[in-house]
């Protein structure tokens, strides 16, 4: 109910003061909770863009060290062989633009805004051949795409009108927790004029986010409560045992 009434406010206004700025972006929901049985959600992303131009949204984050293997197959089993580790990779990376992004910037831009998942740079722990790291950080883009967390939207943002855009973004069941970004760009002619940027969290609810906060608030006397529970389940089968 509540993205409703602030979709609704934000219409009105843009419908009754004309003259705002070039770009000018909000979302339905700074934050998404995820409790038991989440299946899946959907965020609209909405603003205003004067001229009218084209748009590209994307939604990032949060970045985390991740590593991917390559296997080897040795006398019929397939082993563990070379990996690279990257240091800045998002769990989470989906592009939403009013046209396919090769039409609307060339690839000097594209490149420096990290716009699309051929621009995507991730950063090795260690430093890697080029071609190796190429290699690699393809695969690693081709597994979180199979996963459902990368994603390259042509046409997904409309303009309800000369000013006012919209797109939906589906953030899957398996989505990370954590904090993200999300940044609108606004293009003339093939021009970046402007950008904005909103962040958005994804928190664990319930029972179950109140240990995940607990245990990360307090990781010590989380271990020790941990511990705690252990030793009194243990003493209380062993007394169930010997009444038996």
């Amino acid at each position: 109910m509540m993205r409703f009434i602030i979709l609704g406010i934000f219409y009105f206004f843009i419908l009754t003061h004309p003259a705002l700025a070039d770009l000018d972006m909000d979302i339905s929901e700074p934050n998404l909770e995820i409790t038991t049985g989440f299946t899946g959600d959907t965020l609209t992303v909405f603003g205003t863009a004067q001229p009218k131009g084209d748009i590209v949204i994307i939604v990032r984050g949060p970045e985390k060290k991740t590593s991917i293997h390559r296997k080897v197959n040795v006398m019929g089993l397939w082993l563990t062989g070379e990996s690279v580790t990257f240091k800045n990779v998002p769990g989470y990376y989906n592009v939403a633009s009013s046209r396919p992004v090769l039409q609307i910037a060339d690839y000097q831009t594209r490149y420096e805004k990290s716009i699309g998942l051929n621009s995507l740079v991730f950063e090795t722990e260690r430093k890697q051949p080029a071609e190796k790291k190429g290699r690699f950080q393809e695969a690693l883009i081709q597994n979180q795409q199979l996963k459902g967390l990368y994603s390259l939207t042509p046409n997904a943002v409309i303009f309800v009108n000369n000013t006012l855009f919209k797109t939906r973004i589906y953030m899957p069941s398996n989505v990370p927790i954590g904090q993200y970004e999300i940044t609108a760009f606004h293009f003339q002619n093939g021009e970046l004029i402007d950008t904005q940027t909103r962040p958005f969290q994804i928190a664990q609810g319930g029972l179950a986010g109140s240990v995940h906060n607990y245990a990360h608030t307090s990781p010590f006397l989380y271990g020790i409560t941990v511990i705690f529970i252990a030793l009194f389940s243990s003493f209380l089968a062993v007394t169930l045992l010997r009444r038996e």
